[in-house]
C-alpha cells in the first residue's frame, strides 16, 4: 500500500475575484521529489503557501500524512512541514550557527535552549548546506546565496518529512545549485523525505526530479515523468516562446533552450522528435 504524505483535491482560490488556482488536485508518496514549474503568475507561490498552511482554499482539501490541514496546529505543522519562502532577510545578529538553530523551536520552543538530539540535527543540516566553516559568522555578513543556504539548513534542521521549496536556488551560482539539488535528491532517496520544489530552472528540474507538475493560469496543464511533461506543444505554448529541446549527453536528462530566430522550428523540433526519447 503506498503512502501519501500529501493529498490535495480540488483546491481552488481567487484573490479579489481574479482565479488564482483552479480545482488543483494531486498527491504526493513518501519519498517523492516534485518539481512545480510554469510561467510567472501561474499559481506555483500560492499553491506552495497554501500546503504550508500559510493561505487557505476558497474550496477543496489538503491532508499531510492522512490529516486534514486544518486540524494542525502551528507547532504541529512545523514538525511535519519544513518551509522555504523566495526571499528571507533576517535583520539581527544572529550567527549561521543560531538561524539554523531556529529550526528547532517546533521541537523545544526557546531561544537560548535546544532539545536533546536538536545539536546533532543543527550540525547536520550544517554539513548539508556547505555552512560548517562559516557557522559562526553573523547572518547579516553572509551573501545572498550563504543567507539562501541558511534559510534551507534551519529547514532541514525541523527534521520533516514533507519539505516545501520556492525558488532555493535563486540566489546561488552554478556549483551550489547542483550541490543543492542533489543534496535534496539524496535526502528522498536515503531519508524517505518528500520534497517539493517550485523553480523557474527546468533544466534542473528535468535532471533532478522524479515528476514535474506544470502550471499555467491556475491550471495544472500537466503531471507525470519529466520525459511525458516536456513536450513541445505543450511547453510552447505554456511559456510562449520557441524552444528547442534535446537530450543532456552527461545527465541523459532532456534540456530546453529558448529558440529566439525567425527560423521556423517546427521544422526543427519535429526532427528531434525522432532523436529524443517520447
Amino acid at each position: 500500500m503506498s503512502n501519501i504524505v500529501l493529498d490535495v483535491q480540488n483546491v481552488s482560490l481567487a484573490f479579489d475575484g481574479l482565479r488564482v488556482l483552479n480545482r488543483a488536485t494531486f498527491s504526493l508518496e513518501s519519498g517523492s521529489f516534485l518539481g512545480m514549474i510554469g510561467p510567472n503568475g501561474a499559481g506555483k507561490s500560492t499553491l506552495l503557501k497554501l500546503i504550508a498552511g500559510l493561505l487557505h482554499p476558497d474550496n477543496g482539501s489538503i491532508s499531510v500524512d492522512n490529516r486534514l490541514l486544518t486540524t494542525y496546529s502551528r507547532t504541529e505543522l512545523a514538525r511535519s512541514v519544513g518551509y522555504v519562502p523566495q526571499n528571507v532577510d533576517l535583520n539581527f545578529p544572529f550567527t549561521v550557527y543560531e538561524v539554523v538553530k531556529m529550526g528547532r523551536y517546533a521541537h523545544h520552543p526557546g531561544m537560548f535552549s535546544i532539545d536533546p538530539g536538536g545539536r546533532d540535527a543543527v550540525f547536520a543540516a550544517l554539513k548539508w548546506m556547505d555552512l560548517l566553516d562559516i557557522k559562526d559568522r553573523s547572518y547579516m555578513q553572509l551573501s545572498g546565496g550563504e543567507k539562501q543556504r541558511a534559510i534551507i539548513a534551519s529547514a532541514l534542521a525541523q527534521e520533516p518529512f514533507l519539505l516545501l521549496l520556492d525558488e532555493p536556488t535563486s540566489a546561488l551560482d552554478l556549483k551550489h545549485q547542483q550541490s543543492i539539488y542533489k543534496m535534496l535528491k539524496k535526502l528522498t532517496e536515503t531519508e524517505q523525505m518528500t520534497i517539493l520544489i517550485v523553480t523557474h530552472d527546468i533544466n534542473l528540474a528535468a535532471q533532478f526530479c522524479s515528476r514535474l507538475i506544470l502550471l499555467n493560469r491556475g491550471d495544472i496543464v500537466r503531471d507525470g515523468l519529466p520525459d511525458d511533461v516536456l513536450k513541445f506543444p505543450v511547453i510552447q505554448e505554456v511559456y510562449g516562446v520557441k524552444v528547442y529541446i534535446d537530450v543532456n549527453p552527461f545527465t541523459d536528462s532532456l534540456y530546453i533552450l529558448p529558440y529566439d530566430t525567425q527560423t521556423d522550428t517546427v521544422i526543427v523540433n519535429e526532427k528531434r522528435e525522432k532523436d529524443i526519447r517520447r
